[in-house]
């Protein structure tokens, strides 16, 4: 079930309103999606499975890289040009033009959507939780990351404990790059504080991801929990 608690509105005047924020969310990586496929009895081994995710994942890169849209039952995926041409006769600048990928959900996932059993909770009963962050090189808040500086992640329930592949701190690229910081680079590791040094990440939006299992006092919780930020992340270009 997707487990959510209800919190005040901070972006309405009325006192009463609240909103939902989904907690305690198990995050699947590869590895348990494959043991997952693996129970369904579909008569393929592990290997054959690999094979096929990471053929797939090729496909895609590839077509993308070539300039054509792909279109899923899970995802469609297109590239997009950005930025502004002066004139008919201008050309693609690297330096004031980019290519974005944009991504979004297929038809099998917005059915999916509809699909998703709920489950209320108190707040007492959630588990890690980001409430702000603050990229100590400039001082912004829930806004700018600085490669190679800090940035503090302040919350509940975010002490990076277990040893479960999925545990630790990330950045989520636009374009589902997943870039994860060396547990060495957490600086700072706390309940309610975690600091971590920013990866040299490109120019662009992330999301940020923190998967835990501390349960408090010390103690492991049996499942990974997962506290995704709200407020998307940027790394902001240096050229003028």
């Amino acid at each position: 079930m997707l487990e959510y608690c209800l919190e005040r509105n901070e972006l309405t005047d009325n006192p009463d309103d609240m909103r939902a924020r989904t907690v305690n969310v198990i995050s699947l990586n590869q590895d348990e999606i494959i043991n997952r496929i693996l129970k369904i009895g579909a008569g393929l081994t592990r290997s054959d499975i690999v094979s096929v995710l990471e053929a797939e994942a090729q496909v895609v890169k590839d077509a993308l890289e070539d300039g054509e849209a792909v279109t899923t039952h899970l995802f469609n995926a297109f590239p997009s040009i950005q930025g502004v041409f002066t004139g008919a006769e201008d050309a693609f600048d690297s330096r004031r033009h980019s290519v974005k990928i944009h991504y979004a959900a297929g038809i099998g996932l917005r059915e999916a959507s509809g699909r998703v059993k709920l489950k209320k909770v108190l707040p007492g009963q959630t588990g890690a939780i980001i409430t702000a962050v603050t990229d100590v090189k400039t001082g912004s808040v829930n806004h700018l990351l600085t490669p190679g500086r800090t940035l503090r992640i302040y919350g509940g329930k975010l002490k990076v404990m277990g040893k479960d592949a999925s545990v630790g701190v990330f950045f989520i690229g636009a374009d589902g790059k997943t870039v994860k910081v060396e547990p060495s680079d957490i600086v700072e590791n706390k309940p309610t504080e975690v600091i971590v040094m920013i990866p040299e990440l490109e120019v662009g939006e992330y999301h940020l991801r923190l998967a835990t299992q501390f349960a408090g006092s010390g103690s492991l919780a049996k499942k990974v929990h997962t506290a995704d930020f709200a407020e998307p992340l940027t790394v902001p270009s240096t050229k003028e």
